[in-house]
């Protein structure tokens, strides 16, 4: 399977656009910040719609999706945030293009989802087949974003407690959610704020107790300062994605 993100749990990350504006607790050291002021942009400005050859860029995952059997995720909008209404007038092709590759699950990973409800697409229904609505929370104040999500329809919800910056007690949430990510925040050392494991052992229990599925992103690793995109949990990866049955689509 040819994957081309570095990120753990997703296959492709893919973006309709880039730049978004600061709006939790998490987003304080945004990984986006020094990736596209290196590309000579500025990161928190707003969306900036990329380019026509990076849309196309889906067409040629779902294909070859379809040709191995596969079904291949996709993180979307990870360089911004699908629902931020900056990207309004571009989101109903970003649809189009979601509903053309049904070989690709879309990962859509906000930090708004108080503003999703608005921009799902007229024939959303019950949630696209090959669409997973999650949100970030890895702090108390962002509960209320479990809040919003539990009122969308999706065929797969997850949150993503990455950067995990405080103990989190998911359980009155796991009812309903299928996914949990933990992972520590990447920022510079001296920045960068400080995830204790026992919190994700904490997590990880409360997944195991409800039957639900816990990914365990990343941590940094003292000896070397560096995240560890395989982390041990006690000795043990702990790296489970829930499986979405979706038949394939044939594409010629």
């Amino acid at each position: 399977m040819a994957k081309n993100s570095k990120i753990g749990w997703t296959t492709h990350s893919h973006n309709f656009w880039w730049g978004c504006h600061k709006v939790s607790p998490e987003c304080l050291k945004c990984y986006i910040d020094a990736i596209m002021r290196r590309a000579g942009k500025e990161p928190f400005k707003g969306p900036m719609r990329t380019s026509a050859a990076t849309w196309r860029q889906p067409y040629v995952w779902d294909r070859a999706a379809a040709r191995a059997g596969e079904r291949h995720r996709v993180f979307t909008c990870s360089m911004s945030d699908f629902f931020h209404p900056g990207a309004d007038a571009w989101r109903p092709e970003a649809w189009r293009v979601i509903r053309d590759c049904p070989n690709l699950d879309w990962l859509v990973l906000t930090k708004r989802p108080e503003l999703a409800k608005d921009r799902l697409p007229p024939d959303w229904g019950d949630g696209y087949p090959n669409v997973w609505l999650g949100v970030t929370c890895g702090c108390s104040k962002t509960l209320g974003n479990l809040t919003h999500l539990r009122h969308l329809p999706a065929v797969v919800k997850f949150v993503s407690a990455e950067p995990l910056l405080e103990r989190m007690d998911f359980r009155p949430y796991l009812g309903w959610l299928d996914w949990v990510i933990t992972g520590c925040e990447r920022a510079k050392k001296g920045e960068r704020r400080l995830m204790d494991p026992d919190w994700v052992r904490d997590i990880d229990a409360q997944c195991k107790a409800a039957g639900k599925c816990h990914f365990f992103k990343q941590a940094y690793v003292e000896d070397r300062g560096v995240p560890c995109e395989e982390p041990l949990l006690d000795g043990a990866v702990v790296q489970q994605v829930p499986s979405r049955r979706v038949p394939l689509a044939v594409v010629a």
